[in-house]
């Protein structure tokens, strides 16, 4: 699956194991990858199908294998700290993986992003069976009659297409323009959410797999309109409390772990309001063991029907099932054919994969404090199969070096890449996108948040001749221009608060992405759907740049001095906006 590549300004980033939602944040602008969620946050087939496979019983219960993948990624800093609980018939075993004195324990509490899903889908299975929704009843009729949808063919979607990710709901809201990019979500109302339903068109859009925090968002506030009732405590009340799980919540405990990517520390992601049921609950291994056990022995709990009802594959993703926020998988054990159940995520910080398999009794979580994938260790191990290798210690560069990086790169298909140094990370930019921050992984190569896309800088003796970029699976080379990025001077000039307060305004750039212009001092910041603010100030009338020069703002006026456009200018890459006509419910 695609995670990120150079699509046109505007379109999303489909999430994989954020995979869940990573939220980058890319120098002055930031677009979004669910989460990622990157909510960079997850996709339920982020792995390969697993492959037929009948290992022998010594090797079901060998895990030394797989924890040893665990032990030097934990020796080398590419995992901050990871906790594993594996039930194995009658017996249960936990190991804990850490640095000495911060290895986490028993009571550690982890964010868990979009296994999230997993607990909404459970709560729809059982609303299914307490009679108040069927799962092919359309969205539409769970809102008042009144309410003004955009698109009524969208609104005749049959909620099960939530619960499957396969609404084809873009990864990011329209109207998603979060006070801190490094917590993107954490303001993001049931209202927000509503005033984007009352404006989304799909259009060609394919009701296919794709993941989007969204869909887990939408499903729960529309579950909690069922039983008049907020989402979070909904969950907590019907799902969370009858199958015991105390520890499992949306605040921040004081056990809650620090979460770490690419040898840093990682900001904690909240998604308390109108994003709780996608991706909002932290957990910890023992509640975890406790889900899974329920999972396993479904006639021992209180919500037997809607363990049941929610594992059961409804739609396809290519290379698995998805159940209502599972992954189903067929393997085959013998002469017949069973069910692996899973799901992974990775957040900003925490990476998460929790699966089972009844034919064998067998149940696997693993929690890690750190970014790194779990998805494929998690399901070679409940597959029996190899391990993946171990993955490669966190890169620290000399931040005084990065600076010797920087310049004006031009590609073979003569794109221009402009990279710079952002103080503690490099950035690079191509024409007509964002600034993107990199993240070293080995000496002179960098890679994009979630590693889809690098570069790699070609060395003549003591200088830098050119680089690689590498996106989409394919390899590109280019040649450097100048030893400097491109930075082009500007003077500002002043203008009144009533002149600026004439700019701002939200703008259409295509049918997921806004630009929202706001008066900020003596300027303007401009926000992309999604994005972080970038302050810009003014050098001319309706000219606006930012501080390097490399970004602007050109509004375009009628022959009555009226404002009808503005021109967003990335790195030379030009797009026009138009006032938006945004609709409020």
């Amino acid at each position: 699956m695609a995670y990120i590549f150079f699509p046109p300004l505007g379109m999303r980033y489909p999430a994989s194991v954020i995979s869940s939602v990573h939220f980058p944040r890319f120098g002055a602008w930031r677009l979004t990858i669910p989460l990622v969620l990157g909510l960079a946050l997850a996709a339920a087939t982020a792995v390969a199908a697993p492959k037929a496979a009948a290992p022998s019983a010594s090797d079901r219960h060998a895990s030394d294998r797989y924890r040893r993948v665990l032990e030097e990624g934990v020796a080398n800093g590419a995992y901050d700290g990871v906790a594993v609980g594996l039930i194995d018939g009658k017996d249960r075993k936990t190991w804990f993986f850490g640095k000495q004195h911060d290895a986490p324990n028993e009571r550690s509490a982890f964010e868990i992003g979009a296994v999230t899903d997993v607990f909404t889908g459970i709560l729809l299975a059982q609303a299914v069976l307490d009679g108040k929704v069927r799962l092919t009843d359309p969205i539409g009729g769970l809102l008042p009659a009144e309410f003004p949808w955009a698109d009524p063919e969208f609104a005749a979607t049959p909620i099960v297409a939530l619960a499957t990710q396969t609404s084809g709901l873009p990864a990011t809201p329209a109207n998603l323009f979060s006070l801190d990019p490094d917590d993107a979500y954490a303001d993001y109302a049931e209202t927000d959410l509503l005033a984007f339903l009352a404006n989304y068109r799909p259009g060609a859009r394919k009701r296919e797999y794709a993941y989007s925090p969204l869909n887990g968002a939408l499903l729960c506030v529309l579950l909690g309109k069922l039983y008049d009732n907020g989402c979070s405590t909904l969950l907590i009340g019907k799902v969370l409390d009858p199958l015991g799980l105390p520890k499992t919540g949306f605040g921040d405990p004081v056990e809650l772990r620090q979460g770490h990517a690419y040898g840093r520390e990682a900001r904690h992601w909240h998604f308390k309001k109108a994003l709780a049921g996608a991706a909002g609950l932290r957990s910890t291994l023992q509640d975890l063991l406790v889900f899974l056990g329920h999972n396993l022995h479904p006639d021992d709990s209180a919500l037997r029907g809607a363990l049941l009802l929610a594992r059961q594959a409804r739609a396809d993703a290519g290379d698995g099932g998805l159940g209502l926020g599972w992954t189903v998988h067929d393997v085959e054990a013998g002469r017949q054919t069973w069910p692996l159940i899973w799901r992974a995520s990775r957040t900003g910080g925490f990476s998460t994969f929790v699966g089972f398999r009844s034919d064998r009794q067998q149940a696997l979580v693993l929690l890690a404090s750190s970014a790194e994938d779990l998805a494929s260790l998690g399901v070679a191990w409940l597959m029996g199969e190899a391990p993946p290798p171990v993955p490669a210690a966190h890169f620290v560069p000399d931040a005084a070096r990065l600076a010797s990086y920087a310049g004006l790169y031009r590609l073979l298909d003569h794109t221009e890449v402009i990279v710079s140094d952002g103080g503690a990370t490099l950035r690079m930019q191509v024409r007509g996108q964002p600034a993107w921050p990199l993240f070293a992984v080995a000496e002179d190569a960098f890679v994009t948040q979630g590693g889809a896309v690098g570069l790699s800088f070609i060395r003549n003796i003591d200088e830098f001749s050119g680089l690689v970029l590498r996106t989409n699976g394919t390899y590109v080379s280019g040649e450097r221009l100048s030893a400097r990025a491109p930075r082009l001077q500007r003077t500002t000039i002043a203008l009144t608060a009533a002149t600026l307060a004439a700019y701002a305004g939200d703008y259409r750039l295509d049918a997921d992405t806004l630009l929202r212009v706001s008066v900020s001092g003596e300027g303007l910041d401009a926000q992309l759907s999604g994005a972080a603010r970038s302050a810009m100030r003014a050098y001319a009338t309706d000219r606006f740049a930012d501080a390097e020069g490399q970004n602007g703002l050109i509004f375009e006026r009628d022959e009555h001095g009226r404002i009808v456009a503005v021109v967003l200018d990335l790195a030379g890459g030009e797009r026009k906006a138009t006032p938006a006509n945004w609709r409020v419910p």
